[in-house]
């Protein structure tokens, strides 16, 4: 989508180009075929071609300033597209430690039940259980930090290639013009 969008600014900006040449040399053409004119006349087609001249560059900063403006757009989009992507790794991670929470809450009332059905046996599954609560709930919290940290890099490795690309297209368009 960026690409056609990039495409269609190099080509509308080609377009104005060509425009510009074709009235320059449609020009031209009418001056060698013209016969000779008065000073007031030529003064006047002089007059019309730096008219179409100033219009042709002004068209041409305009086209300009919508490349720019477009590639600003597009870096807010960028933007934006990474924060959305932070904030969802920080919700999976959110949701992730409230669910170990939850888990670990419920072995340990599950283990509590024991207990009191059994003194000798619950305390050897007590420990065993909370060590693996522990355990569970660490490797919860593990991979969710790891899951949360890979979508952030991801995240923030698809932007900086999204700008380089944009940067060296807008270099290129404005090497171009």
């Amino acid at each position: 989508m960026v690409e056609q969008k990039e495409q269609g600014f190099v080509r509308s900006k080609e377009v104005k180009k060509k425009e510009v040449e074709a009235k320059v040399e449609e020009s031209e053409q009418k001056e060698e075929t013209t016969p000779p004119v008065k000073t007031e006349q030529l003064s006047a087609s002089l007059d019309q071609i730096q008219q179409q001249a100033m219009s042709a560059y002004a068209a041409y900063m305009e086209a300009e300033l919508q490349v720019a403006k477009a590639y600003k757009d597009n870096e807010q989009h960028v933007e934006s597209a990474y924060k959305n992507t932070e904030q969802q790794a920080n919700r999976i991670y959110n949701e992730y430690l409230a669910q170990a929470s939850k888990v670990r809450e419920e072995t340990e009332q599950q283990i509590k039940k024991v207990y009191e059905d059994s003194i000798a046996q619950s305390t050897r599954v007590r420990l065993e259980a909370e060590q693996q609560a522990k355990k569970v709930y660490e490797e919860s919290i593990a991979q969710a930090t790891k899951v949360r940290e890979d979508s952030i890099i991801q995240a923030w490795e698809t932007r900086r290639e999204t700008m380089a690309q944009a940067w060296l297209i807008y270099t290129k368009s404005r090497k171009l013009g």
